[in-house]
């Protein structure tokens, strides 16, 4: 079916072309053209499906009404949730988000923020891959405007939304060392992301305010494309050694916490019996799980909502000055795995 233009609009009315778009593009009364005359354009663009060139009136106007979203794992069901919130926030102000899941690769997405600047996105929102920093100065340079979620680099002034990652997972642990458990187990990823360095460290100086020297016996760290056979293999190491022999687990990320919790159930362990169980980010499956799992939850509406705030700030000229960081608290939801 052939695509509405705006010269089919001006036939149909026996107007020209330029009268169209000016109406469309809200300039009508700018030049003084009437709201009779107004009304009658806009009904025939809805009538006729007319949908505009996005990139064409970019060209022109140099706004597409478009941000760019890169997360670092859509698969993951925290990712898919904030990715949600942002869209929807971002409709509220008119604007529609272009997806991208750089899968945890500095290679993959930098070529992302290349697509998303050629197609002239006004914006970006970006939870950036490790060794990725390069990438972001490269986008301070160039001034478009951005704001990192769930992650940043410290060495770079950048707009930035996220938690608490440090006092979150130090809450954690120190709900399994006053519940009497002893030999609390770590298992983490990535070690090179800010986050996932300020959840361990939260979790080692939980120890070590309880009175226990962190062993490192006890710290499991998994590459962010780990096989799940890497998991089972730390998940034996920390249960099934005589020399560990774990009685709590804290996973540091959902990613690892579902499959996690998985081979826990195929190796037959109780849980919280033999082993207990608290893990960051709260998916649906942990609230229906059997039994339940204790869970670190993020504040995603409220972090999908302030990034998107902060951006279309910066995109309007509103925040000319210093970056803004903003560190929101999360939520420890206790349930039956410990």
């Amino acid at each position: 079916m052939k695509k509405t233009s705006l010269n089919d609009i001006a036939e149909r009315l026996g107007v020209s072309r330029t009268l169209v778009s000016l109406v469309l593009n809200g300039k009508g009364r700018d030049h003084r053209i009437s709201e009779e005359v107004c009304r009658k354009v806009f009904a025939a663009a809805k009538e006729m499906n007319y949908q505009p060139n996005q990139i064409a009136k970019g060209l022109r106007t140099g706004k597409t009404n478009t941000i760019g979203l890169i997360i670092a794992d859509i698969a993951n069901p925290f990712f898919g949730k904030l990715g949600r919130e942002i869209e929807n926030e971002a409709s509220k102000y008119g604007y529609r988000i272009i997806f991208c899941s750089s899968d945890e690769k500095s290679e993959k997405s930098g070529q992302q923020i290349d697509m998303l600047m050629q197609g002239q996105v006004d914006g970006l929102i970006i939870s950036p891959p490790a060794e990725s920093e390069q990438q972001i100065k490269s986008l301070e340079n160039s001034r478009k405007p951005y704001v990192l979620i769930d992650r940043y680099f410290p060495e770079i002034d950048s707009d930035y939304v996220g938690i608490d990652n440090f006092r979150a997972a130090y809450e954690a642990t120190l709900l399994l060392v006053r519940k009497g458990y002893r030999r609390i187990a770590c298992i983490t990823i990535n070690k090179t992301l800010i986050n996932m360095q300020q959840r361990l460290e939260g979790y080692r100086q939980a120890l070590i305010d309880s009175g226990k020297e962190p062993d490192e016996r006890f710290i499991k760290i998994l590459p962010f494309s780990h096989e799940n056979d890497d998991l089972v293999y730390a998940i034996k190491q920390l249960i099934c050694s005589n020399e560990v022999n774990a009685d709590a687990i804290f996973f540091t990320t959902s990613k690892i916490g579902i499959p996690g919790i998985e081979c826990l159930h195929a190796l037959g362990v109780k849980i919280p019996d033999e082993v207990a169980v608290v893990s960051f980010d709260d998916p649906d499956a942990y609230r229906i799980s059997n039994p339940s799992v204790t869970a670190i939850a993020q504040p995603l509406r409220e972090m999908g909502s302030l990034s998107v705030k902060i951006l279309i700030d910066r995109m309007n000229g509103k925040r000319n000055g210093s970056s803004e960081k903003v560190i929101l608290n999360t939520e420890l939801r206790v349930r039956k795995s410990g």
